[in-house]
């Protein structure tokens, strides 16, 4: 087959034109080096405690731990009902995993940014895993009742009407002991500021997370004193009034939120 005329002209000119050829293909773009994935980095802060310790393992297993309990003492399903039966227990663990590892996510965070290699902060650790054992038991109690009133589940929680406001001043209890104890963390951290080397906007976020955690443990305490005060009073209103005081953490973790993107604009980031 013969090829004439002003096909065959087009037809050279792209075989023997290179440069032609080249041009009509996108030009490729250089790679940008791969950054890591670390959405909760702040630039302005030196992470101390990246590689976890013996330590920060060990604090690890112990939520391990906690989260089996959850459901330790639960029955085993010998029938399928039985099996419906566990299965409405669902909805109490997960709230329960849900407030473990908003636990975990506050001992995590500390520890990255400022390690555990301090002896009083070492104490505080053995202390705060100690109390996340001890918050087992209140809170899964506590989301087995919530969720049986709340959502007619049929969880074998045993417990008197006039019992609940005590249940709520234990659960309270633990959960202000908790957070006390991070509250002394953060303050331990801000007392060892030389040693840590700690530049000026990591004390300002030392002491803007000191104001959280105070807000933090003051609610579950302010639930104990509602409780306390008017169990003898209505043992309804008594577990309703210290319940609904944990709607407290809603307008004032806001209110510290505002004030620390406030503080952290102050600090502007380092140019990468």
């Amino acid at each position: 087959m013969e090829i004439r005329g002003n096909h065959a002209v087009c037809i050279r000119f792209w075989l023997f034109a290179p440069q032609f050829r080249n041009s009509r293909q996108p030009k490729a773009q250089p790679m940008r080096p791969l950054q890591p994935f670390m959405p909760h980095h702040d630039p302005r802060i030196r992470y101390r405690g990246e590689n976890p310790t013996r330590l920060d393992s060990l604090t690890d297993a112990v939520f391990g731990i906690a989260i089996t309990l959850l459901i330790f003492n639960l029955a085993n399903p010998n029938s399928f009902a039985d099996l419906l039966g566990f299965t409405k227990t669902l909805p109490a663990f997960l709230i329960s995993i849900g407030f473990l590892a908003m636990i975990w996510a506050e001992h995590q965070r500390f520890s990255e940014i400022y390690s555990l290699h301090d002896g009083v902060l070492r104490l505080l650790n053995m202390l705060f895993i100690a109390l996340v054992i001890f918050y087992v038991y209140p809170l899964r109690f506590l989301t087995l009742f919530l969720t049986q009133v709340f959502f007619g589940t049929e969880a074998l929680v045993n417990i008197a009407g006039n019992q609940v406001p005590w249940l709520m001043v234990y659960y309270g209890f633990v959960a202000f002991g908790l957070y006390f104890t991070l509250h002394f963390f953060y303050w331990r951290a801000l007392r060892a500021q030389q040693v840590l080397q700690l530049n000026d906007f990591e004390v300002a976020y030392t002491r803007a997370h000191l104001q959280r955690l105070r807000i933090m443990f003051a609610v579950p305490l302010l639930s104990v004193l509602v409780a306390w005060l008017c169990k003898d009073w209505s043992a309804l209103w008594a577990s309703v009034l210290a319940g609904c005081t944990y709607n407290v953490y809603l307008p004032a973790i806001y209110a510290w939120y505002k004030g620390y993107d406030r503080l952290a604009k102050e600090f502007p980031k380092p140019q990468s």
